[in-house]
C-alpha cells in the first residue's frame, strides 16, 4: 500500500548491508550511487565499517542502485522504495559483492572463522588507482610501488619490472591463472601483457617458487581479470586515454553478458588500441621510439556452488620502434653520444608516427580453460589448461632491396597446472589449510635468421608441490616443499656449433655432432628442491591492526636458454651477448621480515630483506681492449660486449611504505622509500644494473562529493632518485648517471548518470622538464629519458541492472 501524499512521499528510509561474497562480512567504505525515482539527480553514499547503509528522505517508486568497491566487481540493482505495511516487516537489502579473488585465485584461502594473511610482503593495484595507470606498459604500472623500478629497453618505452634488485626471468608473471611465456631473454624484451584486462595487479615482493615455480626467486606479478558476472544483466566499461608526451592515445571497452534464461552463464568481449609517436626529451626526440598496439580477447564461463568453468582467448599485436640513437659507426661516435649526453645525428631526429627499421614485430597468442569442482566436504579441485604462441619479428637496418625481419622466433607452449585446496581441518583453537599441486609444461621454439643468436630448442617441465598453513586467532605458520625437473635439448646449426665450441662454451659431455654439416646437439637435465618456511604474528592482542611477518626460503633457478646457448646480436639491442653451456643451477637462501600497522586512517609498513645467491648467474658488460676499446669490431660495426658469467652474489635492502588519511579532514599523504645492495663476493666488487635508492612521496586533497560528482582529488607528488654510487667503474661503459628529482600532479573526479559511472582524471609527470637518464635504462648510454607529459584518461561505466524488489 502506497501513500501519495506530499508528505509521505519523500520521507521513506532504505537501509541496506553490502558483504564480501565469499566471506559474508561487511565491506566498509563501498560507494553507493543512488539514482531516485522521477529522474532526479543521483546521490552518493557510503558504507559504514560493518558495511551497512542508511539512506533517508526518499520518495516511493523504483530507485537504482550502483555499488563499487577497490577490488571487487560493480553491481547494479533496482529497490522498490515503498511504505511498508508493518515497521516490523521493514529488513535491510543485502548486497553481496563479487572479490576479484574469484575462484581461481591461489593466493586467497577462505577459512570459515580464521582468515589466513599473505606471509609474504605484498602490494596491489585495484580500483581508482589502477584506473589512473591505463595505457600504460605493465612495467610502468609496477613503477609505483615500493621496491619496484623498470628495467627500461629502447622500444616504444616499454620495459620490465625489476623487483628488489631481480627483474627478467627471475620474476614469474601469472595472467588469470596462467604463467606468462613469451621470448624474455632479450634485456629489451618486455613482457607481452596487456595490463588494461586487469582488474587487479599484485606483486609478491621476495621468491614465490614453491606456488609459481623456480623462476621466482625474485618476485611474482599477479594480473586477475574482473570475474564474470553472476547476475543476470549486461554490463562494462568504455574508456579513452590521451597522452601528450609521447603524443598519442588510445581506447578500450569491455562487455559483459549473463543472460537471464541462462542461470550460471556468462561471456566477456574485451579490446583495446594504441597508438603514440616518438617521444621527446627535453631537447631533442627520440627518434623512432613510436608504437602501435592492441588487444583483443574473449571469454565465456558457467558457475555454479560445485562448479566452475571458463574458457577464453587473448591476442595481443604490438609494433614498437627501436630507437635510431643506438646505432654508431665508431667506437668514438659511441664515446662522443656519453660525453655530450645526447646522440651524435640528434639534428636529424623527428618525433613522429612513422616506426622505421630497426623495429620489432609482436603476435602473442593465448588461450586457456579453467575449471574448479568442488568435492564434497574435502575440498576444492582446480585444473588449468593454456596454450600460448609467441611471435616476434625482429628488423634490423639493412638494403633497401631486402625485404622482411632479419630475425624470427616462435615459441610454443603447453601448460597444464593441478591443485587441491583441502578443506580447513581444525585443531582445537587451530585450523589447517593448505594446497597440494603439479604443473607441466612443454615448450617448442624455432629460430630463424642468417646470422646465429638463440639456438631452436624443445623443453619440457614439470614440478609438484605442497604447501600447509597452520592458523590460529594471532598466529599463522606456513611450511611449503617444491621439486621441480626440466629437460632441455637445444639444436645448434653447424655454424653455431662450431663457433661455442671453439670459445669453450659448450660442455662436452652434453653435445655432440651427428655427422658433419648437421650441427649439433645439447641436452641438460635439471633437478631443484625448493623450501620456504614463514610465520605470520600479531603479537599486541589489543592492537590486532598490528602484525610481523618473517619468511626463510632456499630456492633453485634452472638457467634459461639464453644463458647458456646466446651467441650474437639482434637488432632490438645491438649487443653481442655470449651464453655459456656449462652454467648449472643458481641456488638462492633468503630471508625477509616486516612490520605492518593497517588502522582506519594509516598504514604503515616497514620490510628488510636479504638473500645469498650460489652461482648467480649474472649478465655483465665485457670491456674490451684494442682498436675498438671499449666495444669490439665485427663485420656489422662496433658492438658493447656482454657476457653470462657464474658469481656468488649478495643482495640486500630495505623498503617503508605509509599511507595516512586524515580523520575528518579531507587531505591524505602516502610515501614510500626503497634501498638495494648487491655484491659480487668472487670480485669484492658491486654488481651491474640495480636500482638506485628511490624516494616518493604524493600529497593529496580530497574535495567533498557533491549530488553529481564524488571521490574527487587533487594530488601533488615527487620522486627523487639517487646516483648509483655502488658500481665498478671497470664493469661498464659509461659512468652511472646523476641523481634527478621528478615532480607530478594529477586530479580526478567521478559523475554519475542514470545507468552509468564516469571517471575523469588528468595525471601529468616530469613537470619540471627534468634532463635526465636512468641508471636502469639501457638506453641511458645513449639519449635521455622523455621529458615533461600530460595523460588524460576518461572512462565509463554502465550497467542495465536486473530488477530487484526491497520494501522499505
Amino acid at each position: 500500500m502506497n501513500d501519495s501524499s506530499p508528505r509521505a512521499a519523500c520521507t521513506l528510509t532504505w537501509e541496506a548491508v553490502v558483504l564480501d561474497a565469499d566471506t559474508d562480512e561487511g565491506i566498509p567504505g563501498a560507494q553507493l550511487v543512488l539514482q531516485p525515482a522521477g529522474g532526479k539527480s543521483p546521490s552518493f553514499v557510503r558504507s559504514e565499517r560493518d558495511g551497512r547503509v542508511e539512506v533517508t528522505g526518499l520518495c516511493p517508486g523504483t530507485m537504482r542502485v550502483r555499488v563499487s568497491k577497490a577490488e571487487h566487481a560493480s553491481l547494479a540493482l533496482e529497490v522498490a522504495v515503498e511504505v511498508p505495511q508493518r515497521q516490523a516487516d521493514v529488513e535491510p537489502t543485502i548486497i553481496e559483492l563479487e572479490g576479484l579473488h574469484d575462484h581461481h585465485s591461489a593466493h586467497v584461502i577462505v577459512i570459515h572463522d580464521e582468515s589466513p594473511t599473505n606471509v609474504a610482503a605484498s602490494e596491489s593495484l585495484a580500483g581508482a588507482e589502477l584506473a589512473r595507470a591505463r595505457g600504460q606498459g605493465l612495467a610502468d604500472t609496477l613503477s609505483n610501488m615500493s621496491g619496484v623500478t623498470t628495467l627500461r629497453g629502447p622500444a616504444g618505452g616499454m620495459g620490465k619490472p625489476i623487483i628488489r634488485g631481480q627483474f627478467g626471468r627471475r620474476n614469474a608473471i601469472v595472467v588469470d591463472g596462467v604463467r606468462h611465456e613469451g621470448q624474455e631473454w632479450g634485456l629489451d624484451h618486455a613482457p607481452e601483457v596487456d595490463p588494461y584486462a586487469a582488474g587487479r595487479i599484485t606483486v609478491i615482493k621476495g621468491a614465490g617458487t614453491i606456488r609459481f615455480g623456480p623462476d621466482a626467486v625474485g618476485g611474482v606479478v599477479l594480473l586477475e581479470g574482473l570475474p564474470l558476472p553472476r547476475r543476470p544483466g549486461l554490463s562494462g566499461e568504455v574508456s579513452s586515454v590521451g597522452f601528450s608526451n609521447p603524443l598519442g592515445g588510445g581506447g578500450a571497452a569491455r562487455i559483459d553478458w549473463a543472460p537471464a534464461r541462462g542461470r550460471g552463464f556468462a561471456m566477456r568481449v574485451e579490446g583495446n588500441l594504441a597508438r603514440h609517436r616518438a617521444a621527446m626529451t627535453p631537447t631533442y626526440a627520440l627518434d623512432n621510439t613510436g608504437a602501435s598496439t592492441w588487444n583483443a580477447g574473449t571469454r565465456l564461463g558457467y558457475a555454479s556452488e560445485l562448479a566452475d568453468v571458463e574458457v577464453g582467448y587473448h591476442l595481443m599485436r604490438s609494433r614498437l620502434g627501436i630507437c635510431t640513437c643506438l646505432r654508431v659507426s665508431s667506437p668514438d661516435e659511441f664515446q662522443l653520444s656519453i660525453d655530450r649526453r645526447g646522440p651524435v645525428n640528434l639534428d636529424l631526429y623527428t618525433a613522429d608516427f612513422t616506426l622505421d627499421r630497426p623495429r620489432q614485430e609482436i603476435w602473442h597468442h593465448v588461450a586457456f580453460a579453467h575449471a574448479r569442482v568442488m568435492l564434497a566436504q574435502a575440498g576444492e579441485l582446480h585444473v588449468t589448461y593454456a596454450f600460448q604462441f609467441d611471435d616476434r619479428q625482429e628488423f634490423d637496418i639493412v638494403r633497401g632491396d631486402i625485404q622482411g625481419p632479419q630475425l624470427r622466433f616462435g615459441l610454443a607452449t603447453h601448460s597444464a597446472d593441478l591443485r587441491f585446496e583441502h578443506s580447513a581441518v581444525h585443531m582445537g583453537t587451530w585450523a589447517l589449510v593448505g594446497t597440494l599441486g603439479a604443473s607441466a609444461s612443454q615448450q617448442r621454439n624455432e629460430f630463424e635468421s642468417a646470422s646465429s643468436l638463440i639456438p631452436d630448442y624443445r623443453q619440457w617441465s614439470w614440478g609438484i608441490y605442497d604447501v600447509e598453513r597452520f592458523v590460529h586467532e594471532r598466529v599463522e605458520l606456513e611450511i611449503g616443499a617444491r621439486y621441480d625437473g626440466l629437460h632441455r635439448l637445444a639444436l645448434l646449426s653447424e655454424r653455431d656449433y662450431l663457433g661455442q665450441d671453439a670459445g669453450g662454451r659448450l660442455d662436452p659431455s652434453r653435445c655432440d655432432r651427428a655427422s658433419a654439416g648437421d650441427g649439433g646437439r645439447c641436452t641438460h637435465q635439471f633437478h631443484t628442491p625448493s623450501l620456504s618456511l614463514g610465520v605470520l604474528g600479531r603479537p599486541i592482542r589489543r592492537v590486532p591492526e598490528f602484525s610481523w611477518r618473517t619468511q626463510l626460503d632456499s630456492s633453485a633457478r634452472i638457467p634459461a636458454i639464453d644463458e647458456q646457448f646466446m651467441n650474437g646480436a639482434a637488432p632490438s639491442f645491438p649487443i653481442l651477448g655470449f651464453g655459456d653451456a656449462k652454467i648449472g643451477v643458481e641456488r638462492s637462501w633468503g630471508g625477509e621480515t616486516s612490520l605492518q600497522y593497517d588502522g582506519d586512517w594509516l598504514f604503515v609498513e616497514a620490510a628488510a630483506y636479504a638473500t645469498y645467491i650460489d652461482d648467480y648467474i649474472y649478465f655483465v658488460p665485457q670491456p674490451q681492449t684494442g682498436q675498438c676499446a671499449p666495444l669490439t669490431c665485427t663485420t656489422r660495426g662496433p658492438f658493447p660486449v656482454f657476457a653470462f658469467v657464474p658469481t656468488d652474489a649478495l643482495f640486500g635492502g630495505g623498503e617503508v611504505r605509509f599511507d595516512l588519511t586524515a580523520p575528518r579532514l579531507p587531505f591524505g599523504l602516502s610515501g614510500s622509500a626503497a634501498w638495494v645492495r648487491a655484491l659480487d663476493l668472487d670480485s669484492r666488487s658491486y654488481l651491474a644494473f640495480v636500482p638506485a635508492d628511490r624516494y616518493a612521496l604524493a600529497g593529496r586533497y580530497f574535495w567533498p562529493d557533491t549530488k553529481v560528482s564524488s571521490r574527487g582529488y587533487l594530488e601533488l607528488n615527487g620522486t627523487v632518485v639517487a646516483r648509483q654510487t655502488r658500481v665498478d667503474p671497470e664493469l661498464d661503459f659509461a659512468p652511472a648517471p646523476p641523481a634527478y628529482v621528478l615532480l607530478g600532479a594529477g586530479a580526478g573526479v567521478e559523475f554519475a548518470a542514470a545507468q552509468q559511472l564516469v571517471h575523469v582524471s588528468v595525471v601529468g609527470t616530469n613537470l619540471l622538464n627534468q634532463r635526465y637518464r636512468e641508471y636502469n635504462s639501457l638506453l641511458r648510454y645513449f639519449a635521455d629519458e622523455p621529458g615533461w607529459g600530460l595523460q588524460l584518461r576518461v572512462s565509463v561505466d554502465f550497467d542495465v541492472p536486473r530488477a530487484r524488489g526491497a520494501a522499505v
